[in-house]
């Protein structure tokens, strides 16, 4: 987290991780570094120099992408296109190396973040760089679940709060809660005050998939819904005030 300046440099034998806040401009990776971005921000002007590997699952990286010959830049997500053509030929887990140049590689990360990249073979003025002599390398995976997607539909939005509010204060998960949408990706004994912060967190994000490929979970009543509302509520109020 936080806010690291600018002209970070990771030398030989380091390796960086960075899955929040904000890195300033000019990060170079140099030759036996290894950078591995999972979330935050990455400023303009990164260099992944000869020698270095740079690992992109998430977050946001910044305009001037620079790999240079020697350089190898792996992204991991879940799906990427080439001048805006899907590259539907990709298998699960399993890395494919891109040799196009001078077109645009773009797509979702692992984390759902979109990015772009123009592969450009030679230097032009205010865009990537991605030499031939770079190694880039896609990998097709599973997109990360979205914390407070109780309900598994790709969105979290009023069934999810409904969902948690029904079951406030229950030991036992429900039938067909979606697991992977815990804050922490587990289950800590009890349906509270983690699973609302996480749905008020995120509550809008995400994108709604067909109801037909999510399972049923039972919506509660709407008097249910007040009254637990109001518990939820005075809990939080209550836990300020403390």
């Amino acid at each position: 987290g936080g806010t690291v300046g600018a002209s970070f440099d990771a030398n030989s034998g380091s390796e960086v991780n960075i899955s929040g806040g904000t890195v300033g401009t000019g990060f170079n990776a140099n030759s036996g570094s290894v950078v591995n971005i999972s979330g935050g921000t990455v400023a303009n002007r990164f260099d992944a120099n000869s020698g270095s590997v740079v690992n992109i699952s998430g977050g946001t990286v910044g305009n001037f992408f620079d790999a240079f010959s020697g350089s190898v830049v792996n992204l991991l997500g879940s799906e990427f296109f080439l001048d805006g053509e899907l590259l539907d030929t990709l298998t699960f887990d399993e890395p494919f190396t891109i040799s196009d140049r001078d077109v645009t590689l773009s797509g979702t990360l692992e984390d759902g973040s979109l990015f772009s990249f123009d592969l450009n073979s030679s230097f032009v003025i205010s865009e990537d760089l991605f030499e031939l002599g770079a190694t880039l390398t896609v990998t097709l995976v599973e997109t990360l679940a979205l914390a407070g997607d109780f309900n598994g539909d790709g969105f979290v939005g009023q069934a999810d709060l409904d969902l948690v509010l029904l079951n406030f204060g229950e030991q036992t998960l429900p039938t067909g809660f979606n697991t992977a949408a815990l804050p922490g990706g587990t289950f800590d004994d009890l349906i509270g005050q983690n699973e609302l912060d996480a749905v008020l967190l995120n509550f809008g994000e995400g994108s709604a998939v067909s109801s037909a490929a999510v399972t049923a979970v039972p919506e509660p009543a709407s008097a249910a819904l007040v009254a637990l509302g109001g518990l939820a509520l005075l809990t939080r109020r209550r836990r300020d005030a403390a």
